[in-house]
């Protein structure tokens, strides 16, 4: 795919703006993802960016809200829940960047609840590092084993043995920080 040469493409552009048009109008989190993909792959101006993620950001937690008044965990099998926890995660790195790491560490434990089991892990290792305020590049630097992370994975999942460790360490965290959420779902 030759990106220049789809940058000045205006009937795939025009496409584009159809697509988050429509996107945009049935809440499609799926298809405002594709779209917002597209768009940085693209280069695009930040304001038409910024502005679709925000959208995003709002149906991700418009859903997650429905989801934890109705007592629903996410359904990967569903590819719009996959999208909606991927919304999220990515706030949370977000929050986690700007140093907000109670923020952070809130939506990595609301995450870790909602989740198939099998992605719990990749929630708690960095719910445990916001909560003991670990920089965010001192996290991915020592416990994210970035080469064995598959292209399409949504999460930080693959982690170095030194962040086993640091989550057996801090087993009881997690176990205090498990119980607090249980109460208010």
């Amino acid at each position: 795919m030759d990106i220049e040469k789809l940058k000045n493409d205006k009937e795939f552009l025009a496409e584009l703006e159809k697509t988050k048009e429509e996107a945009l109008k049935a809440k499609d989190i799926v298809k405002m993802y594709d779209v917002l993909d597209t768009m940085l792959a693209l280069d695009m101006e930040g304001e038409d960016i910024d502005a679709l993620y925000e959208e995003i950001l709002r149906t991700a937690f418009d859903r997650l809200a429905n989801m934890l008044t109705d007592g629903e965990k996410f359904d990967f099998s569903k590819e719009y829940d996959e999208y909606v926890a991927r919304a999220v995660y990515e706030h949370a790195l977000e929050r986690w960047d700007r140093r907000d790491f109670k923020g952070a560490k809130e939506l990595f434990l609301i995450l870790s609840f909602l989740v198939p089991e099998k992605f719990q892990e990749a929630m708690f290792i960095p719910m445990v590092a916001a909560a003991k305020q670990m920089e965010l590049d001192t996290f991915l630097d020592e416990f994210v084993d970035k080469e064995a992370i598959e292209e399409e994975s949504f999460f930080l999942d693959r982690f170095t043995p030194e962040a086993k460790k640091f989550i057996e360490d801090n087993r009881k965290l997690i176990e205090e920080e498990l119980k607090n959420v249980e109460k208010l779902v």
